[in-house]
């Protein structure tokens, strides 16, 4: 058995010692023993290091926020972390989670109290040809073990605050142009869900929020639809209804569906069936050009631009929140406004 040369510190705050059969770190820093539920003793090793100072600062350390879970590791400490944190949180964001954690398999089993910044900065730098919003949801992962570790005294330290995302350059958006979007008008009759691309252009809704609306998000009196969950300024907002898409509407909602857009058994489309079997589909049959759903979004804002309508009004129907804060706490538009706002397109 290995010699041990041990600094014995105050009784009851464990023990620093030496082990003969190691050169690297031979100093080894182990907490004060505790008893388990069947009385056997429990020790529990803080660490080996270089010199017996680091062992002691260890222990110091240690003794300072003691806790069961200094050995946890990064799985571990994901596994306790998301048994809690999904419980309140929307299906989208779970798997938002669950696909970035899939990021971070070269570290499951290190220590969680010995993750540091450049392990984690690496993950960030091999993923770095994803998309900045991947990247920053990966780190938001790492701020959120961070927070859950801190609270449980796992650490004392936040080091995925010094993560830096690489710097990209930003896509440019795009829109359909006006011959594109006669085109898809020109197709509603003929080509199935070129309506509903029409509706999306006329509208302003992102496609997770159109495919969401139901009967009860349109309001038959004053023609509108009440839909958008994003951001703050996204909840709720009422988007007036143009009289060229009212037939379509009409239609959709004559189906009876769980959704006003729905499939044919009345059921909700998800979003990526709706993108890659209808959308993309119908854009091809049209003859235009393919761009992802989110540049409907974008068509709104261009004709709604293009056509004279007020930066405010715009904001409002589209659900921005960058428009300072005036138009969301101050300007408060009627109906009728936005009714005429929307009637601009023509």
């Amino acid at each position: 058995m290995a010699k041990r040369k041990t600094i014995k510190p105050e009784n009851g705050t464990g023990s620093v010692y030496k082990r003969s059969d190691s050169k690297n770190r031979p100093w080894v820093a182990v907490a004060p023993a505790k008893y388990d539920s069947d009385g056997k003793v429990k020790r529990i090793v803080i660490g080996k290091f270089q010199t017996a100072k680091e062992a002691k600062n260890a222990l110091y350390n240690y003794n300072i926020n003691p806790t069961e879970k200094y050995n946890i590791t990064v799985k571990q400490l994901f596994t306790e972390w998301s048994e809690i944190a999904y419980r309140n949180i929307s299906k989208q964001t779970v798997d938002n989670y669950n696909a970035c954690f899939h990021k971070i398999a070269s570290i499951y089993n290190i220590k969680f109290r010995e993750l540091r910044t450049g392990q984690m900065q690496k993950i960030i730098d091999d993923n770095s040809n994803m998309s900045s919003s991947t990247l920053s949801k990966i780190k938001l992962l790492f701020t959120q073990l961070y927070k859950y570790a801190l609270e449980n005294d796992i650490v004392n330290k936040n080091y995925a605050k010094f993560t830096v995302l690489p710097k990209q350059t930003t896509a440019k958006k795009d829109s359909f142009t006006d011959l594109e979007l006669a085109k898809i008008e020109q197709s509603i009759h003929s080509i199935p869900f070129a309506d509903i691309i029409l509706t999306m252009c006329y509208t302003g809704f992102r496609i997770s929020e159109f495919l969401e609306l139901t009967p009860f998000s349109y309001d038959s009196k004053d023609k509108t639809l009440r839909g958008g969950n994003k951001t703050q300024a996204d909840i709720n907002r009422i988007v007036p209804i143009h009289a060229k898409i009212q037939p379509i509407i009409d239609k959709w909602i004559a189906k009876n569906g769980k959704t006003i857009f729905c499939n044919d058994n009345g059921e909700k489309y998800s979003t990526k069936y709706f993108r890659e079997k209808c959308y993309y589909p119908t854009l091809k049959e049209i003859g235009i050009r393919i761009l992802p759903p989110h540049c409907t979004r974008h068509t709104c804002a261009t004709c709604l631009s293009a056509a004279g309508a007020r930066p405010e009004d715009i904001q409002k129907i589209l659900g921005h929140t960058d428009y300072d804060t005036t138009a969301n706490t101050y300007i408060h538009q009627s109906i009728d406004t936005l009714q005429n706002t929307i009637n601009l397109l023509k």
